[in-house]
């Protein structure tokens, strides 16, 4: 029996039952193309679909007719005139069939309206000249741009944009990127993929005085590009930042103004060192790299509440620590890093630089044949702030994990509650294993231990 048919059975439609603003809402978390086919629902449906505030549209559903796409969209348009179309999402993902002009005109028009949130997403790099118009936009409120080719500009108005998405585009000029940003006076949100392969500036700049929250990933996309140059860097002005996550692992600098004390930060970036994850023994780390970029970095974010550092930056500050003394994150309250077995040493070290430290996880990467692990030095943190602990080793432990549990709970003054997270290749190691956790001495008798089976 059709669905349709089930709801006369129970003599009830509930869902047509319900008020035009609530379907709507329904609706709109809907590609067009399943919007249009409730259509045929009812009378009232046929015109509920008309009445949407949206277009989400790939265009391959048209099978690259795009003159049916553009006659359909203008029809949709033309019945909108007592509103405005406050969402519009494109997306192509062909890459053997370009765009016609008609489409590109047609979303030219789309942009002089009233818009507010606007997301075009092609497979690859299309020109795209509707760019131009979209720079005078005025009632933009978020941008997502995806493998779109962004030409050079002189004038740009986007005083209402707040969130903006810049996805492997291509950039007509070196400065476009750092131009169409520092164009966004109320801009929040920042997110930035680039391709090293397609980027022919190598200094990535942002500056804003309003941005809350940036995500910069610079890829290496298939992998086989490289540049040993220490011309890439990233220079960061953005003093109201709450979050930032980086991770680039071809700029050889790092160039941040200071953040404020509640700001998050996930760091993973190898200052252009070649193959570090691969680097076991980090005296084979050579000095291509400079150390005070590394000072810089670390200074910049140690004011900083909430850090989580990656097996790769934690290598590199391995060797750096063999030089240097790390500064001081007093603020610190929380720290996830993901260590690699062989970097273990380095971890008391790190949290002697966190003085206040309330929460701590350790994930371990990589199973090692070696197990012999030994820190010869207490942190202050273990002995008066440190209350939660967590350990993670998604592959089957081979000892590290036990003996690093045992420090920190023979350790940890302070301690509330430790959870070991780890597989276990039977129920009888699980046992095991809590017995044994359960064995240690503890320097806090309120430690609350347990082991969570991943």
């Amino acid at each position: 029996m059709s669905n349709r048919g089930a709801i006369r059975r129970h003599g009830v439609d509930r869902i047509s039952g319900l008020p035009d603003h609530l379907l709507s809402h329904i609706l709109s978390n809907l590609p067009t193309k399943k919007v249009v086919t409730t259509s045929i629902l009812s009378k009232r449906w046929r015109k509920l679909w008309r009445a949407m505030p949206f277009l989400d549209i790939d265009l391959g559903d048209f099978n690259d007719d795009f003159a049916t796409f553009v006659s359909f969209a203008s029809s949709f348009l033309e019945n909108s005139n007592e509103r405005c179309l406050d969402k519009l999402k494109l997306s192509f993902e062909r890459e053997d069939v370009y765009l016609s002009s008609s489409v590109l005109s047609w979303v030219q028009e789309v942009v002089k309206r009233e818009i507010q949130h606007l997301e075009v997403i092609f497979d690859s790099v299309d020109s795209v000249d509707m760019m131009l118009k979209l720079y005078l936009c005025e009632t933009l409120v978020s941008l997502k741009l995806q493998n779109v080719w962004l030409e050079c500009f002189e004038i740009v108005s986007l005083p209402n944009l707040k969130v903006m998405h810049l996805v492997e585009n291509l950039y007509g000029c070196d400065d476009t990127m750092k131009n169409l940003i520092s164009s966004c006076p109320v801009l929040e949100d920042l997110t930035i993929v680039k391709l090293v392969a397609e980027v022919t500036a190598k200094v990535l700049q942002v500056s804003s005085p309003s941005l809350n929250s940036l995500k910069l990933l610079v890829d290496h996309g298939d992998g086989s590009y490289t540049d040993d140059s220490d011309d890439w860097k990233v220079i960061i002005d953005a003093p109201q930042l709450t979050y930032l996550s980086l991770h680039d692992h071809q700029s050889a600098g790092f160039v941040i103004s200071k953040m404020d004390s509640s700001a998050k930060v996930e760091i993973n970036v190898a200052f252009n060192v070649e193959d570090i994850e691969n680097i076991e023994d980090i005296e084979n780390i050579d000095d291509s790299f400079e150390r005070s970029a590394v000072h810089k970095l670390l200074t910049s974010l140690s004011s900083v509440r909430d850090m989580t550092l990656s097996g790769t930056t934690l290598k590199i500050m391995r060797h750096y620590m063999k030089h240097e003394s790390m500064p001081q994150f007093r603020n610190m309250k929380q720290l996830y890093v993901k260590l690699y077995i062989c970097d273990l040493e380095i971890l008391p070290g790190v949290l002697e630089c966190c003085p206040n430290l309330k929460s701590l996880v350790v994930k371990l990467n990589k199973v090692m044949e070696r197990e012999e692990i030994s820190f010869s030095s207490v942190p202050k943190c273990l002995q008066s702030s440190l209350e939660y602990v967590e350990i993670k080793r998604t592959k089957y432990g081979n000892g590290v994990e036990m003996k690093l549990s045992k420090y920190f709970l023979e350790n940890s003054l302070v301690l509330e509650k430790f959870t070991l997270c780890r597989r276990f290749l039977s129920k009888e190691q699980e046992s095991l294993v809590v017995k044994g956790l359960k064995a240690f001495n503890k320097g806090s008798s309120a430690a609350q231990v347990n082991v969570v089976v991943l």
